[in-house]
């Protein structure tokens, strides 16, 4: 879904110049950040197949800091990036040198929560050339741990949350999610490579009533249970969702 209220980010963002990495950071106000990430680590969530993380790991994407830069961390393969980075897609041959527009690279993603997802941050902080083109995103309900070639296999129906859009380098994309349905799984794509820094899956945990009655005895206020903080008369240091994350 598009939204005109929540701006849009395309293009490089200027080469780094020294100083703070993030003075120059496109970003927005969008309006469903007090919601609970349901893709957070705390929460179990887990990246748990990519088809390429040649320059950077899938697991970076959901570390609950923001993604770090270090001008001077180089490694055998290159610049060293806090995010997942694929290698960059080339042709089938010398006359079809160029990738095609359907080719992509993917990553999986196990809600820590599966809920209702009200939005979507695709954030590629540092990436200032080497970002997508362009993303989606999809997601489905499966029962159980399904693994990669159960969530891959061609009889699993994905629905659309964000379809193929141009985004920015150095820039928080962000995008409203109007699907009225529960999702335990998402499908990240990068059309056609690229790099992300942070995936942020905001919504409203609605857990699995099988699960809650195999407990037995739960955490009524528990955020994983469906717990929810209402409201709070201050939040300058901290969320008030923090009283009821696990731990």
């Amino acid at each position: 879904m598009t939204d005109a209220s929540i701006p849009r980010f395309t293009g490089d963002a200027s080469p780094y110049a020294g100083g703070d990495p993030y003075a120059d950071h496109r970003t927005a106000d969008f309006p469903f950040t007090h919601l609970v990430d349901l893709a957070d680590r705390r929460l179990g969530a887990g990246v748990i197949a990519a088809n390429d993380e040649f320059f950077a790991e899938r697991e970076n994407l959901l570390k609950p800091e923001p993604a770090v830069f270090d001008p001077e961390h180089f490694g055998h393969k290159g610049k060293i990036m806090d995010g997942w980075e694929t290698r960059r897609r080339r042709g089938v041959s010398a006359a079809e040198p160029h990738p095609t527009a359907d080719d992509h690279d993917w990553a999986l993603v196990r809600l820590g929560a599966p809920g209702v997802i009200r939005g979507i941050v695709l954030d590629t902080a540092h990436f200032r050339g080497n970002y997508p083109q362009a993303v989606s995103v999809e997601a489905v309900a499966l029962p159980g741990s399904p693994s990669p070639e159960d969530l891959l296999a061609p009889d699993v129906k994905w629905t659309t949350l964000v379809p193929r859009t141009a985004v920015g380098g150095h820039a928080a994309n962000g995008f409203v999610v109007d699907a009225e349905q529960r999702f335990t799984h998402l499908r990240v794509n990068q059309h056609p490579d690229g790099g992300i820094a942070r995936l942020r899956v905001y919504g409203e945990v609605a857990p699995d009533p099988a699960w809650l009655a195999a407990l037995g005895t739960f955490d009524l206020a528990a955020l994983e249970n469906g717990g929810q903080v209402e409201d709070a008369s201050d939040r300058f240091y901290s969320p008030a969702t923090n009283t009821i994350q696990p731990g």
